[in-house]
C-alpha cells in the first residue's frame, strides 16, 4: 500500500542554480515545477495563457531540461534548489504549482518553509509512495539503449525508440528530451543521475509541520495518482486543500484538458484573492 516516509532532519545540502524562463512582466509571481522526464517548455503554454496577469516563472528542475546536473536527487535537494531560485530573483513570496515530480517539490517547499508560498497548487500527486519504479526504470532503459550516430535522424531514433514504448504521448513528451550537438543528437536528460535516484523520487518524506495556506490539488479522473484513500492523507498536511478531479482526462491534465485545467487554477486564484 501506498503511504508516506518519515524522515530525520538532515543539513540542507548545497543547491543548484536552476535553469528558468519568465514570462509576464506584472502581477503576483507564479513558479511552476514540471514533472519527471519534463521541463519547463511544457508549460510554455500555460504561462502564456496566465502571463497578462501573473509573472510566470518555468523551472527546469536538477538533471532535466537546461538546468544543471547532479549525482544525487531527493526533494530535500530540489526544494533547496527552488528556494535558491525564489532568494536569487528576489521572490520572498510566490504561488507555488507543480505537476507529478514538480508536485512533489512544491509540497516540500510549502511544509518547510510556508512564509514563502502565498499558495500551492499540485497538479496530479500525492504526498504517498508510489510504486511505479519498475516501469519508470523501464523508459530509461529504453532511453539509454539507443546508440546514436552521426547519420541518424530525430525521426530514426522515434521509430526506435516507438519499438519499446509505443504509447504516442509518451513517446513524444520524451522525444522533447532530445537535443542535437556538434552534428549528433543525445539526450539532455540525466538518465543515470533519475535511475539512481528513482526511489527518492517514488517516495514521500513526512515532514512534522502543516502548510496552512490556500492549497489546490487537481488530478486527472482517469488517473490513478489521487485516490481517494489518499484524500485523508492530503488534508493532514494541508488542511486547507481543496481537491478537484478533473472528467476524461489523464495524468497530463495541462496537455490534455488545458481549457478545464486553466479554468481551475482561476477560480482557484481568484477565489482565494490572488488575481
Amino acid at each position: 500500500m501506498n503511504s508516506p516516509n518519515t524522515q530525520k532532519d538532515t543539513p540542507s545540502p548545497p543547491a543548484l542554480a536552476l535553469h528558468f524562463r519568465k514570462f509576464g512582466e506584472n502581477g503576483p509571481d507564479l513558479v511552476v515545477l514540471h514533472g519527471l522526464f519534463g521541463s519547463g517548455k511544457n508549460w510554455r503554454s500555460f504561462a502564456r495563457s496566465f502571463e497578462n496577469d501573473f509573472q510566470v516563472w518555468t523551472l527546469d528542475a536538477r538533471n532535466h531540461g537546461e538546468s544543471p546536473h547532479a549525482e544525487t536527487m531527493s526533494y530535500l535537494e530540489m526544494a533547496e534548489d527552488v528556494i535558491c531560485f525564489l532568494d536569487k530573483n528576489e521572490l520572498k513570496t510566490v504561488i507555488l504549482l507543480g505537476h507529478s515530480m514538480g508536485g512533489k517539490t512544491a509540497m516540500q517547499v510549502a511544509l518547510r518553509f510556508p512564509n514563502r508560498i502565498s499558495a500551492l497548487i499540485a497538479v496530479d500527486i500525492a504526498p504517498v509512495r508510489y510504486e511505479n519504479q519498475q516501469q519508470q526504470l523501464g523508459l530509461i532503459e529504453a532511453m539509454q539503449e539507443l546508440h546514436f550516430t552521426a547519420e541518424m535522424s530525430r525521426a530514426e531514433i522515434e521509430k526506435k525508440l516507438a519499438e519499446k514504448i509505443p504509447e504516442k504521448r509518451l513517446l513524444s513528451f520524451l522525444m522533447t528530451n532530445l537535443t542535437l550537438e556538434n552534428g549528433r543528437f543525445r539526450w539532455r536528460i540525466g538518465l543515470g543521475q533519475i535511475s539512481a535516484g528513482m526511489q527518492n523520487l517514488l517516495k514521500f518524506t513526512e515532514i512534522k509541520s502543516v502548510f496552512s495556506g490556500p492549497t489546490q490539488f487537481i488530478g486527472g479522473e482517469n488517473s490513478d495518482y489521487i485516490k481517494t484513500e489518499y484524500h485523508s492523507l492530503i488534508r493532514k498536511s494541508f488542511p486547507l486543500s481543496r481537491i478537484t478531479m478533473l472528467k476524461n482526462c489523464g495524468h497530463w491534465l495541462h496537455v490534455e484538458l488545458p481549457g478545464a485545467f486553466q479554468k481551475n487554477v482561476n477560480e482557484f486564484l481568484q477565489q482565494n484573492g490572488l488575481r
